[in-house]
């Protein structure tokens, strides 16, 4: 069975990349979710066919979740999870479609992360086309990951589905050299909003407080509380303020980026950053922290024990099929694998191809990692009793 399994992975390559061409083509930005329904309505025709019970997790006027299962009680429970939304605005795929040239693959999402659910889905194809009934399988794609789930319950969800699986598998794009990821750092957002006092910056400047300069202090005892031996940074990406030169700035804001490598030191991020905010260099100024929760915040995905277990098995998986030897990082960016982790599941991200150029419109993926990957994908989930 697993030859048969593999064969049928490599022979319907052709499929596999029309069915990323017709998702890439499609609009799903976060303004287009008919775009993203559309992606998903792809998805669950594909796995009904495959006699997966689908379910279509509604929002109302927000991206939608879709939730496939094949429940095979005692068995090993494994889910794929992922995205169908992009960061490319409605009218990107007209302008540049899905397009394949001296083997790499083009289009908006073609990396992130449409080609990952291909390869997914058309691993189950195989192993399911092929009788595999031994593995409790589950798949999980959302619709609005890219802006971090600010409406909807998918946070909750993959928590939810991710609790009690013997193995988490997202789809996110794989690396340069065909890595796959066993940790990101989380992050948190917040603004910082400064209220000075205005006044005529030649005639009365001993009326105002200046918003910018109290800003500037705080913005740089922020800067300052990077510390790379634990891997918390702190970055003051956006720093705006004041309306003309003459004026003593009675307004100013600027936008935080915090990264950190574990729940714990998020915790210590932000009260690190409460305490500078609670500290006033210029009289009569005021200074709120703006903190609008999920929006801004994402966990990090923690390397855990079970997660490098899993990581080491198919990496022996990836030499059994005489694959290049499997390699693994730990990045900046952040991921959903972080909330099955946190509920326990082994979570490995960036099970889609090798790809280069995230969010940017040259993004790209190689077309002869596809089927790789879709076979050590089948290898894992089929020996996964032997982890």
């Amino acid at each position: 069975m697993e030859n048969a399994i593999l064969e049928q992975i490599k022979n319907e390559e052709a499929d596999m990349f029309k069915l990323v061409e017709k998702m890439v083509n499609i609009d799903s930005g976060y303004d287009c979710p008919e775009g993203v329904s559309e992606v998903a309505h792809i998805i669950g025709n594909f796995l009904t066919k495959l006699d997966f019970k689908v379910e279509y997790l509604e929002t109302a006027n927000e991206p939608v979740q879709i939730l496939a299962t094949r429940p095979q009680v005692g068995k090993k429970k494994v889910m794929l999870m992922g995205h169908m939304d992009t960061v490319f605005p409605k009218g990107t795929a007209a302008v540049r479609p899905f397009h394949i040239e001296e083997g790499i693959a083009y289009g908006p999402g073609v990396m992130d992360m449409k080609s990952g659910i291909a390869i997914g889905l058309y691993t189950l194809k195989a192993l399911i086309d092929n009788k595999w009934n031994d593995t409790d399988l589950t798949v999980f794609f959302v619709g609005d990951e890219e802006i971090n789930h600010p409406k909807t319950n998918a946070i909750e969800n993959f928590k939810k589905y991710g609790k009690g699986m013997d193995a988490v598998f997202n789809m996110e794009p794989g690396r340069a050299d065909g890595e796959v990821v066993t940790g990101r750092k989380g992050l948190w957002r917040p603004k910082i909003k400064v209220e000075g006092i205005a006044a005529h910056s030649g005639n009365e400047p001993e009326k105002g407080a200046s918003a910018i300069i109290e800003l500037a202090y705080k913005s740089i005892d922020v800067t300052n509380l990077t510390d790379f031996t634990t891997g918390t940074t702190y970055n003051v990406g956006v720093f705006n303020g004041g309306r003309l030169a003459n004026i003593i700035a009675d307004e100013a804001l600027a936008k935080l980026d915090v990264r950190f490598k574990t729940i714990e030191e998020a915790d210590k991020a932000k009260e690190n950053v409460k305490k500078i905010l609670s500290k006033t260099y210029v009289p009569r100024t005021k200074t709120t922290l703006i903190d609008e929760g999920v929006i801004d915040y994402m966990p990090p995905f923690e390397e855990t024990e079970s997660g490098l277990k899993l990581y080491e098995f198919l990496r022996k998986e990836a030499k059994k099929l005489g694959q290049p030897p499997l390699g693994r990082l730990y990045v900046g960016g952040s991921s959903d694998a972080g909330y099955t982790t946190m509920v326990g599941a082994p979570t490995i991200c960036s099970m889609g191809p090798k790809s280069v150029g995230a969010h940017s419109n040259n993004e790209y993926a190689y077309i002869e990692s596809y089927v790789p990957r879709a076979q050590l994908l089948a290898m894992a989930i089929m020996h996964l009793e032997e982890m």
